[in-house]
């Protein structure tokens, strides 16, 4: 790699695992035009609760020898051009505009520092990788997996963390079935119609790829002879089940947030259970209740905790609405069959990529449903003639 050409890899949610999903996008995109990676995370992101330290090296090693001062030179390039060598620390609050941020203008760069502060998915850059990439010719999951084992490598500390936990806890419960359950809110519900999640994915990204207008659509209405709408926690127990009666399974290692699942799981599968002992919520409490800002990094340990934990069990089954149950996924290469993912179905679908997303809560149904009662009553009556017309004599 040239010496003085750089990919400064920034956060995008602000969230442990979805900004180490990010991470590993951007780092492909280092492969691919020869940049050295340089991450950083700055003090407010969530897992950051240190004044002037980099947050992503309170959990991992750092992927490079080069830290974000090593790039703020006066004689540098910067791309894109909102940034230099005086602002480079600070967060651009329009990232989300998309502006100067295309993938082909960040890979066609000939800045010194390409500034990588939005998120891309594999499948989005796999188009870009070339022949003599490591990454040449494999799928998604495998490049995810390709880049967790070369980057991603945990601090001393939180490794013996789970070193000592899977020896005290898990190491005698093999068959191990590990389940990460989020927290139900109440206003949240699971829709896997696949007109409405197409409609929601590209509205949501209709920024990033151009679209216009989007809310102005039409949308196809259908009657369903059958509902297809899920609280979120309502398929764990069936697939359970069905591993342990296929399995034998002795421990469940539960990874949750919420003080109520736990309750939950210790009800139905008794000593069973096994799960670390860190800070949960009840309720709808918000995030923020979990501890001191000064304290964050233990949030975070505990999250990377679950995750490496996991990863030694024998089967997984997670939400893929989840960054974290995603990463459990690609860390290790699971055998076929022994990840469930609930609530997305990988169906083969058009560029970018398919996604199931959690859709609206009852008030947006209700109102969609009005609409579309109006709009059928009109047609019915514009049919039968019912009302007149306003150029009837």
């Amino acid at each position: 790699m040239a010496g003085d050409r750089f990919l400064l890899i920034k956060p995008w949610s602000y969230r442990l695992w979805s900004d180490v999903e990010h991470v590993l996008g951007q780092l492909l995109i280092a492969e691919i035009t020869n940049r050295i990676p340089v991450i950083y995370w700055p003090t407010h992101c969530l897992h950051n609760g240190f004044i002037h330290t980099n947050g992503f090296e309170l959990y991992f090693e750092p992927v490079s020898n080069y830290s974000i001062f090593d790039l703020t030179k006066p004689e540098y390039t910067f791309y894109p051009p909102v940034w230099d060598a005086d602002n480079l620390l600070v967060e651009d609050t329009c990232k989300d505009t998309w502006m100067y941020r295309s993938i082909g203008d960040l890979i066609s760069s000939d800045a010194n520092v390409v500034i990588g502060d939005v998120y891309f998915s594999i499948s989005e850059i796999i188009p870009f990788v070339k022949k003599d990439n490591a990454a040449y010719g494999m799928t998604a999951t495998e490049i995810y997996r390709y880049l967790y084992n070369k980057y991603i490598r945990l601090k001393r500390d939180i490794l013996m963390e789970v070193q000592g936990f899977y020896q005290s806890w898990l190491k005698d419960g093999h068959p191990l079935l590990a389940v990460h359950v989020r927290r139900e809110e109440d206003d949240k519900i699971i829709d896997v119609r696949k007109d409405i999640v197409d409609e929601h994915y590209w509205r949501r990204n209709s920024r990033k790829y151009g679209t216009k207008n989007a809310k102005k659509q039409k949308i196809k209405y259908r009657f369903r002879g059958k509902a297809k709408i899920l609280k979120a926690n309502t398929q764990y127990h069936s697939e359970i089940q069905k591993l342990i009666n296929k399995y034998a399974i002795k421990k469940i290692f539960l990874l949750t947030d919420s003080e109520e699942a736990v309750e939950e799981y210790r009800n139905m599968y008794g000593d069973m259970v096994v799960y670390t002992d860190c800070k949960r919520l009840s309720g709808s409490d918000p995030s923020y209740y979990m501890e001191n800002p000064m304290v964050k990094r233990r949030r975070g340990i505990e999250s990377i905790k679950d995750a490496y934990l996991a990863a030694q069990c024998d089967f997984f089954i997670g939400n893929d609405f989840s960054s974290l149950s995603r990463a459990i996924s690609r860390i290790k290469d699971w055998p076929d069959g022994n990840v469930k993912l609930l609530f997305r179905q990988r169906e083969k679908r058009k560029y970018p990529v398919n996604v199931k997303m959690i859709v609206s809560n009852e008030k947006k149904m209700f109102q969609s449903f009005v609409k579309f009662m109006e709009k059928l009553y009109n047609k019915i009556k514009k049919k039968l003639h019912i009302g007149g017309d306003e150029n009837d004599s």
